[in-house]
């Protein structure tokens, strides 16, 4: 863990009924120095959105290049599914698609930024953007504590979260990037 990290260890009661899911999972995860409480709301959101057994954040902290923000790997250690949250260079992303499924977790007002800085298209990749609404994920970051619980259900493709403050929700929209 970085120097000056905080934990955040939560609990979640998922309800996905979409995928037919149902658990109680358990994580903790660092917010680092040079990361926004906002990141870390993405990186724990998608987490529990894409959550397989062996997903695990990435090891030692957010400046460590060549690891994804997320990752499922096999018995051997080799990644079956690279995941990163906010606007990750078009070439980490091809790099990462070469070797294997890639998904993006982002929210709207990170979307648009990602979308100027590439002239109005998406950077070129094999892999799927999951969107989620910035009503949720800003919320949720300003009061996200050391140590929560929540309860998510995952429903006609909307993600329903309560966290003992109030409720939130946001459509989760799936792009294809190619």
């Amino acid at each position: 863990m970085a120097q000056g990290s905080a934990v955040y260890r939560g609990e979640i009661e998922l309800t996905d009924s979409d995928a037919n899911r149902y658990a109680t999972l358990e994580t903790a995860t660092s917010l680092h120095p040079s990361e926004s409480r906002e990141r870390l709301a993405l990186r724990l959101l998608a987490w529990l959105l894409l959550y397989e057994e062996g997903m695990a954040f990435r090891g030692g902290g957010v400046s460590e290049g060549e690891a994804p923000d997320l990752a499922v790997r096999d018995a051997d250690g080799n990644i079956l599914h690279w995941i990163e949250v906010g606007t990750p260079t078009e070439t980490r992303l091809q790099k990462a698609a070469r070797r294997t499924k890639v998904t993006v977790v982002t929210h709207e007002g990170v979307l648009r930024r990602w979308q100027s800085q590439h002239k109005g298209h998406l950077p070129g990749f094999e892999g799927e953007i999951l969107v989620l609404d910035e009503a949720l994920v800003t919320p949720l970051a300003e009061r996200l504590s050391r140590r929560f619980r929540w309860q998510a259900t995952i429903s006609g493709d909307t993600l329903y979260l309560e966290d003992g403050s109030g409720s939130l929700s946001s459509p989760l929209r799936r792009i294809a990037a190619c």
